[in-house]
């Protein structure tokens, strides 16, 4: 795309269900790192600074949405972990960008296996009516999900799917980390430069 942002060849071929999604970083080297102390080393207070991140990503990329709600854990890995690491991500963002967060508007209505080790069609088999959200909160409403790694998209697609089915008008995704994608470098103010990948349908 002229602007720099890029859309794969999946994507291409069977544009997903939701409206863009924006991955922070390449999932390696310290990103990787600090999304598995969020995630592995009890360490929740990553999510806010974090936040502050993709709070600028969400307002260089123009989106304007009416609420932010976490991809749900099962009820299994989140009374193993503690807390939702996407969570601890999605409700600071939520704040700064001045909009409702939304913890129970989709829920996990099934436990799933991990992702890790799946080829992609296992993915999206894997989380298939998995999902199922609350129209009451999300019916007519544009919403940004939040997850802490993208790797075929097979997650966001099944939460898209969901939310679309309750009713909302548009749904985004933003995550930290970015399996196996080519990157683009964007240059922050007063900051280190921040690699991101944008993919809009």
């Amino acid at each position: 795309m002229p602007d720099g942002r890029t859309t794969c060849a999946a994507c291409r071929n069977k544009p997903p269900t939701y409206t863009a999604v924006i991955n922070l970083a390449v999932y390696e080297g310290v990103i990787r790192d600090c999304i598995h102390s969020l995630k592995y080393a009890n360490n929740p207070g990553l999510g806010e600074f974090f936040s502050d991140w993709l709070d600028e990503l969400v307002n260089d990329a123009g989106w304007s949405v009416d609420g932010v709600m976490p991809v749900p854990l099962g009820a299994q890995r989140l009374a193993e972990r503690g807390y939702n690491q996407a969570a601890s991500i999605a409700k600071p963002l939520a704040l700064r960008l001045g909009v409702r967060y939304l913890p129970f508007g989709i829920e996990r209505v099934r436990d799933t296996p991990s992702q890790v080790g799946l080829s992609g069609e296992a993915r999206r088999q894997n989380v298939i009516g998995a999902f199922k959200a609350n129209p009451d909160l999300v019916a007519g409403k544009r919403i940004l999900i939040v997850d802490d790694v993208m790797t075929t998209g097979a997650t966001l697609e099944a939460c898209a799917s969901a939310l679309r089915e309750a009713g909302s008008a548009e749904v985004y995704g933003l995550t930290l980390g970015r399996f196996g994608a080519h990157m683009t470098t964007a240059n922050k103010s007063n900051r280190s430069s921040s690699i991101i990948n944008q993919s809009n349908y």
